[in-house]
């Protein structure tokens, strides 16, 4: 059997703040003696980059490396390590100054805990656990990240001899300093002086730059990874102005940005916003920079969230089935009332009128209501004011619906709606065609009042006045089904 090594953090997910212990045991199981020179426990922290770039007649690498943590800690200094299950209690600090954990595609900043086993001869055995550590940064310490930040451009989209009126646009944030799952507030005005060109449209979006510096030999490196986009529809027409006024989720799992550029791997953001300006023409760019930390500013904290908001994109398909299945608003007919003032000296007179509701409208509805009517009443409520009574038509069935939720079809997940599904076969209180058992009788007689009545006319037009006649009134029973009863009975515990 070989050597296996367990570790058990205090935490499932081994993330932590800069500052903070590490407590927990290290579970080392041999099964056999074995002649080392010691057994040690580390913490490593450290960053390492390194990528290739070809040319025509050579090949460059460039690597490059920096130690942010390396603590090692003896466990067994003998030299037989005996066989059996052995047990070390470790607790370790990360210091306040490391940096956070992030990973680009030419390097990565990472922590580590590993056990190894130093053997005279032959190779270590190394056992390593990852852990992610997040660099805290408190935005209320430093004054600079409160302040607002602005951005402005003007732009031409055509030379000489065709040159148009400017594109003047201006980019705004309230301040510098967020936090993952904080909203971003930014105002853009928007000022098109254009008589040829419409702007179509504004793309919002939070970008992640990386720097990468290499030692061998000093060279830099860039990656920029978009991390949320938003996209405004709403046109700017030629010849006029508009102002735009929004605000993008900060992702959750954002690594806090990089405040000491002697790093090799650096990290910071930016808030970048595009003018769409149709094919033939570039997009006009304006960014302002942000700062991604660990501890919200305190007249912004409101805009904080629990959890990651989801961003549907209205697609056309997606609008014209919403509009297809929400109700329809519902016609207001405005009447004319007169309200008359009246005043008595009698205070009890307006505790009279304040009685309690009539019960006969909290009653449930019949059995013919809820099998034949088809349509079913619900209450919705606008912004508290009053209560709008809506109708939901339901397909017809003989029994009671059963709704089941299903699947949503395919093509159809990010469509917004709730796919339901009606079944009326299998429901209590009715046989294998899915009708209703109750309701059985009513099939083989009269279904309303009306047809009761032309009924009896018939019999009252055929007998003669002078002859009194008794016409038993006709009474349809169900018939008898002990069998499919007993069924229905038994199939009643299955739900």
């Amino acid at each position: 059997m070989p050597t296996t090594c367990v570790f058990q953090l205090d935490r499932l997910n081994p993330v932590y703040n800069s500052g903070e212990y590490i407590s927990g045991r290290i579970l080392l199981r041999t099964d056999k003696v074995k002649r080392v020179n010691a057994v040690y426990v580390t913490l490593e922290g450290e960053a390492k980059v390194q990528w290739t770039m070809s040319g025509k007649s050579e090949t460059a690498n460039y690597s490059g490396h920096q130690q942010y943590l390396h603590s090692r800690t003896n466990v067994f200094d003998n030299t037989l390590f005996r066989a059996g299950v052995h047990v070390y209690v470790l607790t370790l600090r990360i210091p306040p100054d490391c940096p956070s954990s992030c990973k680009g595609p030419y390097g990565y900043i990472a922590y580590t805990i590993s056990l190894t086993i130093d053997k005279p001869w032959g190779f270590d055995e190394v056992f390593r656990k990852p852990i992610t550590v997040v660099q805290t940064l408190d935005l209320n310490f430093n004054t600079e990240f409160a302040l607002p930040v602005k951005d402005e451009n003007v732009k031409y989209l055509c030379h000489w001899p065709c040159v148009s009126g400017p594109i003047c646009s201006s980019l705004a944030l309230p301040a510098s300093g967020f936090t993952p799952l904080q909203e971003v507030p930014f105002r853009l005005e928007v000022d098109n002086q254009s008589p040829h060109y419409d702007i179509i449209g504004v793309e919002v979006s939070i970008r992640q730059h990386f720097v990468f510096l290499s030692r061998k030999p000093v060279k830099r490196n860039f990656y920029t990874k978009t991390l949320t986009k938003e996209l405004i529809t709403d046109r700017t027409l030629r010849l006029s102005k508009r102002q735009y006024e929004s605000s993008i989720c900060v992702p959750m799992d954002t690594p806090r940005s990089t405040l000491n550029t002697n790093y090799i791997v650096f990290l910071h953001y930016t808030l970048q916003v595009k003018l769409k300006t149709g094919c033939f023409h570039y997009d006009t760019d304006l960014s302002v920079p942000i700062i991604v930390g660990t501890t919200s500013l305190q007249h912004l904290r409101s805009s904080v969230h629990t959890t990651q908001p989801t961003v549907r994109t209205t697609t056309p398909e997606r609008q014209r089935l919403i509009e297809r299945v929400s109700p329809r608003p519902p016609v207001v007919v405005e009447e004319e009332e007169t309200i008359l003032e009246t005043t008595t000296d009698d205070p009890h007179q307006a505790i009279d009128d304040d009685e309690p509701p009539s019960y006969d409208s909290c009653l449930p509805p019949s059995f013919s209501f809820a099998t034949l009517a088809g349509s079913q009443q619900t209450l919705e409520s606008h912004g508290g004011q009053h209560v709008v009574l809506h109708q939901i038509h339901m397909p017809k069935f003989p029994g009671f619906s059963t709704f089941i939720g299903r699947a949503p079809a395919p093509g159809m997940e990010d469509s917004g709606l709730d796919m339901q599904l009606y079944r009326s076969y299998g429901s209590l209180n009715t046989d294998q065609t899915g009708r209703s058992l109750d309701t059985f009788g009513s099939l083989c007689g009269p279904l309303s009042e009306q047809v009761e009545l032309e009924n009896e006319n018939e019999v009252q037009v055929q007998v003669p006045v002078e002859v009194e006649v008794d016409v038993p009134a006709q009474v349809h029973q169900p018939r008898s089904r002990p069998r499919q009863i007993e069924a229905i009975q038994q199939d009643e515990h299955l739900f």
